[in-house]
């Protein structure tokens, strides 16, 4: 085999590149302060660019926009609460000067509201920058919204551009502020209330959260740690801040200090718990006070850290491996039912999803126990509906929804759509219409290789606008609603059990192992004794969970020197690390698009006529994909590198939109900031499209084998046609022969003359 080099171009690209040096440490690194000022004891202040919003524009005649954001949970706002709007005003048209108050120009009005509660109005009777402030009533600092974020609503009324040419635009800066006084207090602890409080959506200060597991954990501790990340990537967003670590990394930081904790093993295996007030404590590696039938059980429970009153501690336990286990896939549901204490939960059991799912093949969302949906307000909102199909119906190609709705006849067509996707992915979109107001059907045709055994999620997200016209004499609250007589229907494929993917392509990653919803068929394989490759199957883990959004995840962790026969046979397998530490690869490397040689950790491309030097220090990543030789219908991804930062660049190719948006075939490599792929046969390396200028080592391709006389078999033509055209040669001779003489002949006989 030969090995694969990359230039010293490369080097010059990361180190121009200094972030690049970064990527060895995670995909998500914890930070001490939000983005916001504190300018006073107790008082933030807050700009729309702290929230992530752009300057907010308002146009006539009539026009709102909403700011949402949540405060951090340990938070409660108290009275002398303010916001200060930046603005500026522009009025145009012809009949500008004939609406005047007091001889200056009115441009209309914008109501203030804060939680549903009038803040006050914005009379428009100046152009250009302008700035008020306004104070927040007491009682409209408690948000009445069911998820608690807080609404600052601004709404513009100018109906007198419907009578007069006058086009009012107002523009809100994004340097407009809140000044918000609050007193911080301990957490709740609630189970009942996951995951908060290790994170709140569009919170001004996110949480950082710590997933601790025992030093030296076995796989099982592993698996239990991937199944309660999983549970927060089905939970929350991308916002959430967290990171894998083992207990001894804790005592190395303020990490106790700074943020919450979620030890995930046996109390046995971690030497700090006996400091945190547990409801069950924990004494000398034991629960104290347990039920005396419960010793096989997991056990959740939250506690204030003796750390830091205002951060969390929350104990994934039990006595053993199988008990720990439970607890954990009672945690990646996200929905613990609690009793008289809220911050303890026993596990006795978990109902992992079931091989034999029933085939249904026709049912509507009111069979499923849904309700008619109505989707309401300006912008967009979602409704999901959940619902299960067998194994024999994942690879069907002619199932459809038939999805059955109406809508106000108030809205903007021209504004407002919904769209229908299928386990996160775009299946339809529609625009509404005066057509579609009153009972509507639309049918959506499943695309193959969407579905997954067991749950799927089928989701209608609206973007819904009023039509702001002068007909009305105010707001009109658009609405939208999704029947519970819709349809789906799903018939069985055959003779396929499983939908496989349509080629091996590292383009179709996730859904290349995403075959379960419940994760149930991926097993991370991972070094011994690498945490950060635990942390990027963390990472990996967090990401597959956001897509498949798993009722109750059921992956595991494997060790790359002992890989069950089982966990071979029923899974595809994301193998994670440098190769020399994994002997798994050394079982599948003359398998592998792209074999590695162990003692450098560099793959080699078989069959390449060009491969490029990597000089010494200089990081790449890679990823290979192969089908798996032990079960049919299986994957195998290879996620590696020639360095631990080179392992972590190939995880990011994973993870990171731009990078993941350039994988495909079977070989990608990466410098953390390009990628290069390459399907089965390429003709030169991918390697140095990553590398321009890279210095070229000519090689030549081995033979076969011992270099022998080819004996061709004589074609029965040939002889004939040797001999035709033998006398086709003498034949042309002859005939110039004779035309030469006849002429020097004929000038004989002219000269005579």
């Amino acid at each position: 085999m030969r090995k694969l080099f990359v230039s010293i171009g490369l080097l010059a690209l990361l180190l121009a590149n200094p972030s690049l040096v970064t990527a060895q440490q995670g995909k998500i690194h914890l930070s001490s302060t939000g983005s916001f000022q504190i300018v006073d004891e107790n008082v933030a202040r807050v700009t729309l660019t702290d929230l992530g919003y752009q300057d907010l524009d308002l146009i006539s005649p009539l026009d709102s926009t909403s700011v949402l954001f949540s405060i951090p949970p340990n938070w409660r706002l108290t009275e002398g609460a303010s916001i200060e709007l930046n603005y500026e005003v522009t009025l145009s048209g012809s009949d500008v000067g004939r609406i005047a108050e007091d001889q200056r120009p009115y441009g209309g009005v914008i109501t203030v509201m804060f939680n549903r509660q009038l803040v006050g109005y914005i009379y428009l009777d100046q152009v250009g920058a302008q700035q008020k402030r306004f104070e927040i009533p007491p009682e409209a600092l408690v948000s009445p919204r069911r998820d608690g974020r807080h609404e600052l609503t601004l709404s513009l009324n100018a109906q007198f551009s419907c009578t007069y040419d006058i086009r009012t635009l107002v523009i809100f800066k994004a340097s407009s502020f809140f000044e918000l006084p609050f007193e911080v207090s301990p957490p709740e602890l609630n189970l009942a209330r996951l995951p908060a409080p290790f994170y709140v959506r569009d919170a001004l200060l996110p949480d950082q959260t710590l997933i601790v597991v025992p030093n030296r954990p076995t796989a099982e501790e592993l698996s239990a740690a991937m199944n309660v990340v999983a549970g927060f990537g089905s939970m929350t967003s991308r916002e959430f801040v967290f990171s894998l670590v083992e207990e001894g990394d804790l005592s190395a930081t303020d990490s106790l200090s700074s943020a919450h904790l979620v030890f995930v093993g046996k109390p046995e295996r971690f030497s700090v718990l006996s400091d945190v007030s547990f409801p069950l404590p924990v004494e000398g590696g034991r629960f104290t006070g347990m039920l005396a039938d419960a010793e096989d059980d997991g056990v959740v429970e939250l506690a204030l850290s003796p750390w830091n009153e205002n951060k969390a501690v929350m104990l994934v336990g039990g006595l053993s491996d199988a008990a720990v286990l439970k607890a954990s896939q009672a945690v990646s549901s996200g929905k613990i039912f609690v009793t008289d204490n809220p911050a303890l939960v026993y596990v006795a059991d978990v109902k992992t999803m079931s091989d034999a799912v029933p085939i249904v093949e026709d049912f509507t969302l009111q069979d499923l126990g849904y309700q008619n949906e109505t989707l309401t307000g300006i912008g967009v909102d979602s409704v999901d509906y959940i619902f299960r199909i067998a194994k024999e119906q994942v690879a069907t190609e002619k199932g459809y929804v038939d999805l059955v709705y109406y809508h106000s006849a108030l809205l903007d067509y021209g504004n407002s759509s919904f769209t229908v996707l299928l386990n996160g992915e775009v299946i339809a979109g529609t625009a509404l219409s005066a057509e579609t107001a009153n009972l509507t059907h639309l049918r959506v045709d499943l695309p193959k290789g969407l579905l997954r055994f067991g749950e799927n999620r089928l989701t209608v997200r609206a973007r819904l606008q009023p039509f702001f016209t002068c007909d009305t004499t105010g707001f009109s609250d658009p609405w939208l609603t999704i029947s519970n007589q819709t349809a789906l229907h799903i018939p069985k494929a055959e003779p396929s059990f499983l939908a496989k993917p349509a080629a091996l392509d590292l383009k179709f990653y996730p859904n290349l192992v995403l075959t379960r919803s419940d994760l149930g068929e991926v097993a991370f394989v991972v070094p011994q004794e690498d945490a950060q490759s635990w942390r990027l199957a963390a990472d990996l883990t967090f990401d597959l969970a956001q897509t498949a959004n798993p009722l109750i995840s059921n992956l595991v962790v494997v060790f790359g020197g002992d890989v069950p026969m089982e966990v071979r046979g029923e899974r595809s397998l994301v193998v994670i690390g440098r190769a020399s530490t994994l002997p798994l690869l050394t079982e599948l490397n003359d398998r592998l698009p792209a074999p590695f040689d162990f003692e450098t950790d560099t793959a080699s491309e078989r069959q390449m006529q060009i491969v490029y030097r990597i000089p010494p220090g200089v990081s790449v990543g890679y990823l290979e994909l192969l089908a798996s030789p032990y079960a049919e219908d299986k994957v195998i991804l290879v996620v590696s590198g020639n360095t631990d930062p080179g392992v972590r660049m190939a995880g990011d190719a994973l993870l990171v939109g731009d990078l993941r948006g350039q994988l495909a075939g079977v070989f990608a490599v990466t410098n953390g900031t390009q990628v290069a792929t390459s399907d089965l046969t390429p003709a030169f390396s991918v390697v140095g499209e990553v590398v321009p200028g890279a210095e070229a080592v000519p090689t030549l391709l081995p033979p076969a084998g011992p270099a022998e006389k080819a004996e061709l078999e004589r074609p029965a033509w040939l002889l004939p046609l040797l001999i035709a055209l033998s006398v086709l040669t003498v034949l042309v001779i002859f005939y110039v022969i004779f035309a030469a003489f006849l002429r020097r002949r004929h000038a004989d006989e002219v000269a005579g003359e």
